[in-house]
C-alpha cells in the first residue's frame, strides 16, 4: 500500500527502476556521453599536462562513465523511493495511532453515554416511585377520611352525619370514575 501511494506521488515515469529525476539524470549522462563520443577527444588535460588517449580507450572510458551515471541514477532513484515509502509508512503509523486514539475516545464517550442513560433511568424510577408514594399517601388519606365519616355515622347515626358520608361517597365516585 505504501508503494502505491509513493508511486502515484513520484509520477508515472518508471523505467528500469528510475523515477523522474533518475530518468533525467540518465538522459543527461547519455547526452554528455554522446557529445564526448562524437567530439573525438583523444587527449585529457590534467594539472597542466596533456595525456594522449587512443580513441579506442576514449570509447571505453565514455562507456564506463555512462555505467557510473546509470548506477548513480538508479541508486538515487531507489533512495528517493525508499524515503517516500518510509514517509508513507510513517504517515500510515500516525494514521493508525490517530484511529486507535479516536476509537478509545469513542469507547469512552459510549461508556459516558451509558452511564448517563443509567443515571437518567434511575432518576426516572425515583420520580415514578415518588409519584406512586404520593398517590398511595393520597389514597390512604381518602381511606382515613372515609373511615372517619363511617365511624361518625356509626357512632352518631344522625341525618347530618349520614348526609356528610353520602356527599363524601359521591365525591369519591366522581373522582374515581
Amino acid at each position: 500500500m505504501a508503494e502505491v501511494a509513493s508511486e502515484s506521488k513520484q509520477g508515472s515515469f518508471r523505467f528500469l527502476g528510475f523515477d523522474g529525476q533518475g530518468g533525467l539524470q540518465l538522459i543527461g549522462g547519455l547526452v554528455i556521453g554522446l557529445i564526448a563520443l562524437y567530439s573525438s577527444y583523444d587527449h585529457v588535460n590534467f594539472l597542466s599536462s596533456s595525456i594522449q588517449l587512443n580513441q579506442q580507450w576514449g570509447v571505453w572510458l565514455i562507456l564506463a562513465s555512462l555505467a557510473v551515471v546509470l548506477i548513480d541514477a538508479q541508486l538515487a532513484s531507489r533512495s528517493r523511493l525508499r524515503a517516500a515509502n518510509e514517509q508513507a509508512e510513517e504517515r500510515n503509523r500516525a494514521d493508525q495511532e490517530r484511529n486507535r486514539t479516536d476509537q478509545e475516545r469513542n469507547r469512552a464517550d459510549q461508556e459516558r453515554n451509558r452511564a448517563d442513560q443509567e443515571r437518567n433511568r434511575a432518576a426516572e424510577a425515583r420520580e415514578r416511585q415518588a409519584a406512586a408514594t404520593k398517590r398511595q399517601g393520597q389514597g390512604i388519606a381518602l381511606l382515613r377520611s372515609a373511615a372517619l365519616f363511617s365511624a361518625r355515622v356509626q357512632l352518631d347515626p344522625s341525618e347530618l352525619n349520614r348526609s356528610r358520608l353520602n356527599a363524601f361517597l359521591a365525591l369519591l365516585f366522581e373522582f374515581g370514575s
